[in-house]
């Protein structure tokens, strides 16, 4: 495949894409008000992809050997289009809450990084080369663009821990595709000054291959991210911690379990409700049924070797497996999964493998062995 063939291709595919995300948003209405804006936001930088490669396929800049045009387009359509993908994932972790220093500094770096092209093109390359130039413009985009991604894994982190504590089930398969995604586009930004002027047309080709490939991956994953359930989850579990931390009375970090009596005796009624064996709960439903403030449970849990809701739940069911394994030995993992409240038998091998060591066969293994005179 020659370098032109490629990009029609890429500008179709990015087309595609972009059209793809137009029509998507008419079924993730549910997923909020926040999802939506970071999918418009990531649908800019797919139309500039899109545009990007449509002209320089009709150009034809590269196969004609004119790099000064070439590097000129890609820092004018390729940088933007990178900055606004970044930013529909920091606007998703952030919740909506994006600075507005934040907005004016990339777009900042972006006209310093014209301004260098423009000053060595405008010069006859006499104050700086423009292969030099390209590289500097590019290096300066790219080190806006890793700082953004070194705040957007820590925001990652902090996200994982509201999950963790809002939700019944690991959030790190729920939010595995935004690491990678981050990570992936890191990689980028860290070796686009290397590759801008690359003329060898099979590690140039490859490249712009990796480009549409991280891309595409995380445009689908974002797609099923906001079809599913779980940007409606990512959500609510944002908006409930913020709630929770404006209302937290201060005087309960120095309570000292003044309502542990309290609260054990709610959970109580609640397991003896099973109401820990219902699939897809969140902290808010579990304290609604217990009829206690979220910020009471929540303490509690801290205070246990478990810290978070997710792990806490995930003790209660394996826990409860376990009878019900040694109970019926005959039970399917699928048919103690459901009953225990796990969302999948695979999900529920995975947990009970973490919290005891063995998977569910080795555990009736071992009690059928026991239970023998």
């Amino acid at each position: 495949m020659t370098i032109g063939e490629f990009q029609f291709c890429a500008s179709a595919i990015m087309g595609l894409l972009s059209a793809s995300l137009v029509i998507a948003s008419r079924y993730t209405n549910k997923a909020g008000k926040i999802y939506n804006k970071s999918l418009w936001i990531l649908t800019a930088g797919t139309i500039l992809l899109t545009v990007h490669f449509g002209l320089q396929y009709y150009f034809k800049f590269r196969s004609n050997g004119q790099m000064e045009e070439c590097v000129f387009l890609n820092i004018l359509l390729v940088q933007p289009a990178a900055w606004f993908i970044s930013l529909s994932v920091l606007y998703l972790l952030r919740n909506g809450h994006v600075h507005r220093w934040e907005y004016f500094t990339g777009f900042l770096f972006y006209i310093v990084s014209l301004a260098v092209i423009l000053v060595s093109y405008l010069s006859n390359e006499k104050l700086l080369s423009l292969h030099h130039a390209g590289i500097a413009a590019s290096a300066i985009y790219g080190s806006m663009l890793l700082f953004l991604y070194l705040q957007e894994f820590n925001l990652i982190r902090h996200l994982n821990m509201i999950l963790d504590n809002f939700y019944d089930c690991c959030s790190k398969e729920m939010t595995r595709w935004i690491k990678n995604t981050v990570s992936l586009l890191a990689i980028l930004a860290l070796f686009s000054p290397i590759f801008i002027f690359m003329e060898n047309a099979i590690f140039l080709t490859s490249f712009a291959f990796l480009i549409l490939f991280f891309v595409f991956y995380y445009a689908f994953n974002f797609i099923c991210f906001g079809i599913s359930e779980n940007a409606s989850v990512l959500y609510r579990a944002n908006e409930e911690e913020e709630k929770e931390r404006i209302t937290l009375p201060a005087k309960m970090k120095d309570e000292n379990g003044r309502n542990h009596k309290r609260v054990e005796a709610a959970i109580r009624h609640w397991m003896k409700a099973q109401g820990h064996l219902k699939t897809g709960i969140t902290i808010q439903d579990a304290v609604d049924e217990m009829r206690i403030p979220r910020y009471l449970l929540t303490q509690w849990i801290r205070n246990t070797e478990y810290e978070v809701f997710s792990k806490w739940i995930a003790h209660l069911r394996v826990e409860e497996a376990k009878q019900l394994m040694t109970a019926h030995p005959d039970y399917s993992n699928e048919a103690v999964a459901k009953e225990c409240g796990f969302s999948s038998r695979c999900y529920f091998q995975k947990v009970f493998r973490d919290l005891t060591g063995m998977t569910p066969r080795e555990f009736q293994s071992q009690c059928n062995k026991n239970a023998k005179p």
